[in-house]
C-alpha cells in the first residue's frame, strides 16, 4: 500500500548566537584561544579573532563540565545524563571514549597530573576515577550526601580531594580507595577550593563571605625528612610546622593533618563559585557574583619577610611593656593568614553581570623592554552570553586589571525575543533587550549590530522594502527604522504606541505593515519617502487604527489580503475585515489568553496558541473549531503554517518544537534540542520552507534543514512507546554497544555451525571470516572478537549477551586461559559473564562442568603469567637500583613496589 501523504523529516543544522552557555565553563588552550561550554558543544574560540576554530559535538545533551588535560591534548566533556566523553584535540581521526558510570549529570571532572587518570563528581554524590589508558572504570567513591563540586589530585596523584554541597570536604587514597580525612569546619555549601603552595596551602569557598585557609602538613613527607635526617628551618616552623600537629588536627590517620589559619573576606556578595590559580602560583582568583577577588599568594622568602617586618612592627610599639616576651610575639604575629596570602585587587563587570568561571592563560608575560612588568592573562566567562579576556598586571607590588577584549559582538546578551526572515532567505534579523543583531543565514555569523541608546527591549522586528531596512518594536511602545547597508538609524516613532508592541507584520503587496500592542490598539502604517539633506529617505506613516476590547497579544493578515487575525487577552481571538476594519467573528475556546496566532497559505485555516497547552484550528470563513490539540507539556509561545502547505508548527516553553497536520490533526514530528522554553515569535522558516530557525530562553538561534527522508506515522509512534516504556534503558543503550554485542553472538554462531559441519562434512569449508582469521583456533576467534570491543562498551555489550551464548563463550575463554592467549580479557569476561548469569550458573549442571574447567585451567594459566609478571618486576627494581646509585635520585614513584 502506497503512502497517501509524504512528510519530509527536519533536522538539526547548526548553532548561532550562543558564545557560553549560562552555567558551562571555560578552559584555556593557550593566551589567545579557549575552550568554552556552548549548550551541547564544546567551542575553541579564538579571543583575538572572535572566530571559531574547533567544535567537540554529537550529543544532544547539555555540556555541564570540561576539563583540559596537562598536555592540552585530551579533553574531557561531562554530559548532564551522566555520560563522559575524552576527545583528542589534535586527532580528527582518533575515536573518541565513552564512560558511562553517573546517575545523575556530570558536576566536575579532573585529570591526575600524568593525563593517565580521570576524576569525575556527579550531581548524584558519587565520585568515580577512570582509567583513560584501558578506557575503563577503576572504582566508585561513596561518601558525600550532595552534588560533588570539584575534585583535585595531590602528592603525586596518590590521593583526591573532593568538595561537596553537603559542607564537607573528604580526602581519599587511591590505593586503599577509601577516604581517610572529612573538614567538616564549613557550615555552607562548599563551591570550590584551591590547593597552593606545593599542597601544603588549602583556600576553601563556599556560601560565606569568607574563605577558609588550612595549613595542610602531610605527615609521609616528615617521616621521610626525618628518615633522611633534614633539618627544619626554624624561622618557618611559624607557617608550616609539623610539630603543631595534634591528634584533633589528623582525625588519626597517618597521611595528614589539617589545621585551621583563619579566614579572608571577600569583597563580593555572592557564593564563592568557582576558584582559579596562576601556572607559578602566585595569584589566586576567586568568583563570587559581578566581583572576581584577586589575592597574592606568597611564597616562603616572601612570607618570612612580611613576618619579619610584623614582628618588629609589634615589638616596637610593646617596647615598653616588660611583660610581652618576644617569643610571645613571634607565635602570635605566625598565626596571622595574611602572611600567607592577601587580597591586592578586583575584578568587576562593567554591565553589572555575573561572572561564572574564569581561568588563568599557560605561564606569565614578562615585559620585553627590561621592567619588571609581569601580566598574567585571563579568560572571564559571563553569565551573559559573552567571554572577556583580562590582563593582571604587576610592577613590583602594584597590580592593576585591565579588560583587553571581548566577544560581546558575536551574540546577544540577553534572551532573542523577536526574529524575522528576510525576503530571499539570505538574512535573518533577530532582537533582544539590548541590540538586534542581522545574521548571514549560510555562515551564521553577524554581520550588522544595530543599537540606539533609547532602544530598550526589543519584541518585534520586521523587514521592509527589499531587505534594505529593519523595523524594531520595542517594550515601550515605540518604532525604530534602521538601515542596514549603513548600520544607522534613519527615525525614531516614540507614538506608535502607548505600551508593549507584540507584533508586527506585513500587508501582503509590502506596501505597509499592522502592529499591535497592550494598549488595545492595532495600528496600520504605510511606507513613505521624505527628503532629508537633499535625499529621499523611508519613512512610515500611520494610517488608521482599530481599537480592541482588550490588550493584543499577537496578530496576522491573511495571505489574500482579506482578513486580519488577532489574539487577546480575554482568552479570544477576534477576525476583523481588513479594508473596513469591521469585525467578522470570535473565536472562543481558550481557557488562557491566546500568546500566537497565524493563517494558513491559502486563508482557509486559522491557528492560535495559549496558555492553556492547547493550539486550535479553526476555519476562517465561519470562526468554526475544527480541532483542539493538547499540544505542550507548558505554555504555547509560537505558532507557524508551512508556506506551502497545511502543515504548521508550534512551539512551547517545554522547550519542544512540534510539526502537525492540520487537516489530519495528527503530529508529525518532535524537534527538541532546546533546553530553554521557545520564546514568542521565535519560529521563522524561509520562503522556500527548507530552513526553519527558532531561538529560545538557552540563548541559542538553532537552524533545522528539510531532508529527503520520509516520515511513516506508525512507525514513529512505535518507536515512542518503546522509549516511554523503559526510559532507563534505552537510555544505556547505544549503537555501538548493540553492534558489538551482535558481532559477538555471530562469531559464536560461526563457531557452533563450524563444530556440526566438520561432524557431518569432512570436507566443510569453513566460514569466509574463519578463512580469513589467522589465528591458530577456533576459539581464539571468540576472544579476539570481543577485543575489538572498546573497553568502554565491553560490560555494556556482555550484558545484551543472552545466558545461551554465554555458556560456549565461557567454554571458550577457558581454552584461552589454559593456552595463556589474552589471559587476561579472557579473565574479565568471565567474572563479568559469571556476576551477571549468577542465579542462571546456579542452577545448570551443564554450566557447573565448564566451571571445573576454568578453575583448572585458570589456575595454570594465571600462575605463569604471574610468574611472568614477578621476573619482570624483579628485573625493574634491578634497574631502579642501578640508576639510583649512579645518580643518587629516585624514579618509578608512583609505582608501588611494596605492594
Amino acid at each position: 500500500m502506497g503512502l497517501t501523504k509524504q512528510y519530509l523529516r527536519y533536522k538539526y543544522d547548526a548553532t548561532c548566537n550562543i558564545v557560553g552557555s549560562q552555567n558551562g565553563a571555560i578552559q584555556s588552550v593557550s593566551k589567545d584561544v579557549f575552550a568554552v561550554v556552548a549548550a551541547e558543544n564544546v567551542n575553541f574560540l579564538n579571543v583575538r579573532t572572535g572566530e571559531r576554530v574547533g567544535q567537540i559535538e554529537g550529543s544532544t545533551k547539555m555540556v555541564t563540565a570540561i576539563k583540559l588535560s596537562a598536555d592540552k591534548h585530551t579533553i574531557a566533556v561531562g554530559y548532564d545524563d551522566g555520560e563522559i566523553r575524552l576527545v583528542r584535540r589534535e586527532n580528527e581521526d582518533h575515536e573518541e571514549v565513552v564512560f558511562s558510570g553517573h546517575k545523575t549529570g556530570v558536576n566536575c571532572l579532573q585529570f591526575s597530573n600524568d593525563g593517565l587518570t580521570l576524576a569525575s563528581g556527579g550531581k548524584d554524590g558519587t565520585i568515580i576515577l577512570w582509567d583513560v589508558v584501558s578506557e575503563s572504570g577503576m572504582f566508585r567513591l561513596n561518601g558525600h550526601k550532595a552534588s560533588v563540586t570539584q575534585l583535585q589530585f595531590t602528592q603525586d596523584d596518590e590521593y583526591v580531594i573532593s568538595s561537596s554541597k553537603d559542607t564537607f570536604v573528604k580526602f581519599w587514597s587511591i590505593s586503599t580507595q577509601s577516604c581517610f580525612y572529612t573538614l567538616t569546619d564549613c557550615r555552607s555549601q562548599v563551591y570550590s577550593f584551591a590547593l597552593l603552595r606545593n599542597d601544603r596551602l588549602l583556600v576553601i569557598g563556599c556560601a560565606e563571605i569568607e574563605l577558609r585557609v588550612f595549613e595542610l602538613v602531610w605527615l609521609n613527607r616528615i617521616v621521610k625528612a626525618k628518615e633522611e635526617e633534614l633539618t627544619v628551618d626554624p624561622t618557618k616552623r611559624g607557617l608550616f610546622a609539623g610539630e603543631q600537629v595534634t591528634a584533633s588536627d589528623n582525625q588519626e590517620n597517618s597521611i595528614v593533618a589539617c589545621k585551621s589559619r583563619g579566614s579572608l573576606l571577600r569583597q563580593a556578595t555572592g557564593r564563592a563559585l568557582q576558584m582559579s590559580w596562576s601556572t607559578d602560583g602566585k595569584l589566586l582568583c576567586c568568583v563570587g557574583g559581578q566581583m572576581v577577588d584577586i589575592f597574592r599568594v606568597y611564597d616562603e622568602q616572601e612570607a618570612e619577610r612580611r613576618m619579619f617586618q610584623k614582628v618588629k612592627r609589634s615589638a616596637k610599639r610593646k617596647a615598653e611593656e616588660a611583660n610581652e616576651n618576644v617569643d610571645d610575639i613571634v607565635e602570635k604575629v605566625s598565626k596571622d593568614v595574611m602572611l600567607l596570602l592577601s587580597r591586592i585587587a578586583g575584578y568587576e563587570t562593567s554591565d553589572r553581570s555575573k561572572v561564572k568561571w574564569i581561568e588563568f592563560c599557560p605561564g606569565s608575560f614578562s615585559a620585553t623592554d627590561g621592567s619588571d612588568l609581569v601580566s598574567y592573562r585571563l579568560f572571564a566567562l559571563h553569565t551573559n552570553n559573552t567571554v572577556h579576556g583580562l590582563s593582571i598586571e604587576q610592577k613590583g607590588n602594584d597590580f592593576s586589571v585591565h579588560d583587553v577584549v571581548n566577544l560581546d559582538k558575536n551574540g546577544h546578551r540577553t534572551d532573542v525575543r523577536a526574529m524575522c526572515m528576510s525576503s530571499t532567505g539570505a538574512a535573518f534579523a533577530s532582537g533582544s533587550s539590548e541590540s538586534a543583531i542581522v545574521w548571514n543565514l549560510h555562515s551564521f555569523k553577524a554581520t550588522q549590530t544595530l543599537s540606539a541608546p533609547e532602544m530598550k527591549d526589543i519584541t518585534a522586528a520586521l523587514f521592509v522594502t527589499g531587505d534594505r531596512h529593519l523595523l524594531l518594536g520595542t517594550k515601550s511602545g515605540n518604532i525604530f527604522l534602521f538601515d542596514i547597508a549603513t548600520n544607522v538609524l534613519l527615525d525614531t516613532f516614540t507614538d506608535a504606541h502607548e505600551t508593549a508592541i507584540y507584533g508586527m507584520v506585513p500587508y501582503p503587496d509590502k506596501k505597509g505593515f499592522a502592529s499591535v500592542s497592550a494598549d488595545k490598539k492595532v495600528a496600520f502604517w504605510a511606507f513613505d519617502l521624505v527628503t532629508v539633506r537633499d535625499q529621499k529617505q523611508l519613512t512610515i506613516v500611520k494610517k488608521r487604527e482599530l481599537l480592541l476590547p482588550d490588550e493584543g497579544t499577537c496578530l496576522q493578515i491573511s495571505p489574500d489580503g482579506k482578513f486580519i487575525t488577532v489574539g487577546l487577552l480575554d482568552n479570544t481571538a477576534r477576525v476583523y475585515f481588513m479594508d473596513s476594519l469591521k469585525h467578522l467573528s470570535t473565536l472562543y475556546g481558550h481557557a488562557l489568553p491566546v500568546t500566537c496566532i497565524d493563517i494558513s497559505h491559502n486563508s482557509k485555516l486559522v491557528i492560535t496558541g495559549s496558555t492553556d497547552k492547547s493550539v486550535k484550528i479553526w476555519g476562517l470563513d465561519f470562526g468554526d473549531c475544527h480541532k483542539s490539540l493538547h499540544a505542550h507539556d507548558e505554555a504555547v509561545t509560537c505558532v507557524m503554517f508551512d508556506k506551502t502547505e497545511a502543515l504548521f508548527w508550534s512551539a512551547g516553553k517545554d522547550g519542544k518544537i512540534k510539526q502537525w497536520d492540520a487537516v489530519k490533526f495528527e503530529r508529525i514530528q518532535v524537534l527538541s534540542r532546546h533546553s530553554g522554553e521557545v520564546w514568542m515569535w521565535s519560529l521563522v522558516q524561509t520562503p522556500d520552507s527548507k530552513s526553519m530557525l527558532s531561538c529560545s530562553h538557552d540563548k541559542t538561534i538553532r537552524v533545522w534543514e528539510q531532508t529527503e527522508e520520509i516520515i511513516v506515522l506508525q512507525e514513529e509512534e512505535e518507536v515512542e512507546r518503546e522509549s516511554s516504556g523503559d526510559v532507563e534503558l534505552a537510555a544505556k543503550k547505544t549503537i555501538d554497544t548493540v553492534r558489538s554485542a551482535e558481532n559477538v553472538m555471530e562469531a559464536v554462531e560461526i563457531m557452533r555451525d563450524n563444530a556440526v559441519n566438520k561432524i557431518d562434512d569432512s570436507k566443510h569449508v569453513a566460514h569466509p571470516l574463519l578463512q580469513s582469521y589467522v589465528g591458530k583456533s577456533i576459539e581464539y576467534f571468540i576472544i579476539d572478537t570481543i577485543g575489538k570491543v572498546k573497553s568502554s562498551h565491553l560490560e555494556k555489550s556482555l550484558l545484551m549477551i543472552p545466558f545461551s551464548y554465554a555458556k560456549d563463550i565461557l567454554t571458550a575463554l577457558a581454552i584461552c586461559v589454559r593456552n595463556e592467549y589474552r589471559a587476561e580479557l579472557s579473565c574479565r569476561v568471565i567474572l563479568f559473564l559469571i556476576k551477571v548469569h549468577h542465579s542462571l550458573v546456579e542452577n545448570s549442571l551443564e554450566v557447573v562442568k565448564i566451571l571445573n574447567q576454568l578453575e583448572q585451567f585458570t589456575v595454570g594459566g594465571l600462575s605463569s603469567i604471574k610468574g611472568l609478571y614477578g621476573f619482570n618486576l624483579m628485573a625493574l627494581r634491578t634497574v631502579l637500583r642501578d640508576i639510583q646509585d649512579r645518580t643518587s635520585s629516585k624514579l618509578f614513584t608512583d609505582i608501588g613496589f611494596g605492594h
